[in-house]
């Protein structure tokens, strides 16, 4: 396959740009012919997948964090569906977090992925999500791989990014959802699952298609990516001492036991809110309610 590699190497806080020696000369040792470009900006990996399938590259392969990977899957869909239906997704993580691939089964250790991308022949359809929501009052779209949150978990990212650590991982994301609670306040929101309507005081409202977000975080843990539908974790009011004494459950994703919890599945979620709502898509932030979820089945191939 003609193989594109789109390079973050800022990924993992910037210790990318020691790891690429590594992959590229494991990738070379497989003799696995590839061109390499790397990002200079936020958004650039969109631009670099779209360029690399209009110049009729087949394997795109983002090589990064789960950021890196939702900007290439942005590049990859256009209007709810691929913009080349032949051509594969791959993936190197060498992010801090590196959630997609836990659920995929994927490598996590760069070097071992590379050379597993390398050897492998195999694809699996993958979902990815697609979210309409509001950006400084206009409406925005934006298509996503692993996880999409609303409310805390939203907050939390927008605490890293203000940190200047995107893409987190388990340390980072830790601290800053310690330092978000103090001034968090849960929202009351109408969520709609399919055909029907519910109205509650919640945290946060966790769209999984894949299992984890967060550093590891177990928080969707009945999500597969391939079933055609999204599992929804509705995290429900509350207090300071609870999200504290309650975080270890969702690492290991227990969570679902207690009474405050709601799981269910579906294929289009809307969430409504009149208080300020931010939205997370593959720990990037993107915009604010009203938000609007749909699922795509198989709208990509992931090499596997």
């Amino acid at each position: 396959m003609k193989t594109q590699l789109i390079i973050n190497p800022t990924s993992a806080r910037g210790k990318m740009v020691k790891r690429w020696p590594r992959i590229e000369e494991t990738l070379r040792a497989e003799n696995f012919p590839f061109e390499a470009a790397f990002t200079e900006r936020r958004g650039h990996a969109t631009e670099l997948a779209r360029a690399a399938l209009d110049a009729g590259f087949d394997l795109v392969v983002a090589v990064g964090g789960d950021g890196t990977l939702n900007e290439v899957v942005n590049g990859m869909i256009a209007d709810g569906k691929a913009v080349n239906p032949n051509a594969v997704l791959g993936v190197i993580p060498s992010g801090t977090g590196s959630d997609f691939v836990r659920t995929a089964g994927l490598p996590r250790d760069a070097v071992a992925a590379a050379q597993h991308l390398a050897r492998a022949s195999g694809v699996c359809a993958l979902d990815i999500g697609e979210i309409v929501y509001d950006a400084q009052g206009n409406q925005a779209r934006r298509y996503f791989a692993n996880v999409a949150g609303m409310g805390f978990d939203a907050e939390v990212v927008s605490r890293l990014e203000q940190g200047g650590k995107r893409g987190g991982g388990t340390i980072p994301y830790l601290t800053a959802l310690v330092t978000t609670i103090s001034s968090y306040t849960n929202k009351y929101v109408i969520l709609r699952i399919d055909e029907q309507a519910y109205a509650r005081r919640v945290n946060s409202v966790v769209i999984c298609n894949g299992k984890y977000f967060g550093g590891g975080m177990r928080v969707g843990p009945n999500a597969t990516l391939d079933d055609a539908k999204f599992d929804i974790v509705v995290l429900g009011d509350f207090s300071t001492l609870e999200i504290l004494t309650n975080t270890p459950k969702i690492y290991n994703g227990t969570h679902l036991a207690l009474a405050k919890v709601s799981e269910y599945r579906g294929q289009v979620v809307s969430v409504e809110s009149k208080q300020r709502m931010l939205i997370q898509a593959d720990g990037e932030l993107v915009g604010e309610a009203p938000a609007t979820f749909r699922v795509l089945p198989a709208a990509l191939k992931l090499r596997i």
